[in-house]
């Protein structure tokens, strides 16, 4: 029933936590595609030694001749997916051992009631590795939602990491944003999804975050490369947005906040908004900006 699809990059030293926690699932019916980013680690010698000694669950990997970054590997995989459900894994997670029997359960039963194939996604919660949520509960349990209901409506989505099951067909009509020059925030592909189907989202945990150092959250990071994130995420997030709609919603309004602040740092002539929509997000800047303002100088009296 399930493709999980783990993305890696020279991670041989903690992929084992993917395949363990595969190992301990109650259900079984699922494979597992492997992409290799080019690493130059051990990685393929690690995934061969399972492929020989699995019998449970079918392991599948490939090794890009090139290193393209998270996003393009990630698309890459998607078209390798052969199963009606697809988890994306990342290489250091791990997850309950409920997890495929839990998605099982509940996509079944999306898939019994009237327009089911409405809902895209199923989403659940994600802990750390002392047990606590990373983030907020969904404000309702089993909450089916659209894209204004999940974020506009609350200007933002419900905070923190959480765990997603896709249809395949799904993640293969919206491909994830990809930009050779930067990493594009992955909600800003979720949101997309979010605004042609329905996300169910149940108060259940099935991953544990795992902070890795060489991870993407604990690198460090100059004040470049994160203005040019903020550039591109927030570009993708407003192409499609007319201006005035912009200027009328507050979560709208704070991502113009974003891109005219990253503007000032880094731009791209071959990826840039409108002029009505950069006069929409200009005007939210100077709108936001003494509120910002204010914000910032109290937190340095804080500390």
């Amino acid at each position: 029933m399930f493709s999980i699809l783990t993305p890696t990059h020279n991670r041989a030293d903690v992929i084992e936590r993917v395949y363990k926690s595969l190992k301990n699932q109650t259900y079984l019916d699922f494979e597992w595609i492997i992409i290799d980013d080019a690493g130059k680690d051990n990685t393929s010698a690690v995934v061969k030694k399972w492929q020989i000694e699995e019998k449970e669950f079918n392991i599948i990997y490939h090794k890009l001749p090139h290193n393209v970054g998270k996003a393009p590997v990630v698309n890459f995989g998607i078209d390798k997916c052969s199963r009606p459900i697809t988890i994306i894994a990342d290489d250091d997670d791990t997850f309950s051992s409920t997890m495929l029997e839990d998605l099982k359960s509940i996509w079944n039963t999306i898939d019994k009631t009237e327009n089911g194939q409405k809902i895209g996604a199923v989403w659940t919660l994600v802990q750390d590795e002392n047990g606590n949520i990373i983030g907020e509960n969904f404000p309702l349990n089993f909450w089916q939602v659209n894209f204004k209901q999940r974020v506009l409506d609350r200007n933002g989505a419900p905070v923190g990491e959480k765990w997603h099951s896709w249809r395949t067909s799904v993640l293969k009509e919206y491909k994830k944003f990809t930009n050779p020059n930067s990493r594009v925030n992955p909600s800003v592909s979720w949101n997309r999804i979010n605004k042609h189907y329905d996300f169910l989202c149940v108060n259940m945990v099935h991953r544990t975050y795992c902070l890795s150092e060489d991870g993407y959250i604990l690198q460090k990071k100059t004040r470049l490369k994160v203005e040019k994130r903020h550039y591109y995420s927030s570009f993708y997030e407003l192409q499609n947005v007319p201006a005035f709609q912009i200027l009328k919603e507050k979560y709208y309004r704070k991502i113009g906040f974003t891109y005219i602040k990253a503007f000032y740092f880094y731009r791209d002539k071959q990826t840039q908004l409108n002029i009505a929509q950069f006069m929409a997000c200009f005007i939210a800047f100077c709108s936001l900006l003494p509120n910002r303002f204010l914000w910032s100088v109290r937190n340095r009296i804080k500390k």
